[in-house]
């Protein structure tokens, strides 16, 4: 079976950039956390971002 190549449209890479750059900006944030409580709101933001991101859905 052949992959099919379809030209990813702007509006999807300009999402897929904006997704990228929230997890970096968490996974920063999680690298530099000491609190627990602060640790698990952050590991659940980035979390929803990466299944928003599958899911094809996010801002």
């Amino acid at each position: 079976m052949k992959k099919q190549s379809k030209p990813v449209e702007e509006k999807d890479a300009s999402f897929g950039r904006s997704v990228n750059r929230k997890v970096s900006v968490l996974l920063a944030e999680i690298e530099k956390e000491d609190v627990p409580d602060r640790l698990l709101g952050l590991a659940l933001q980035l979390q929803k971002e990466l299944s928003e991101k599958l899911d094809g859905k996010g801002s």
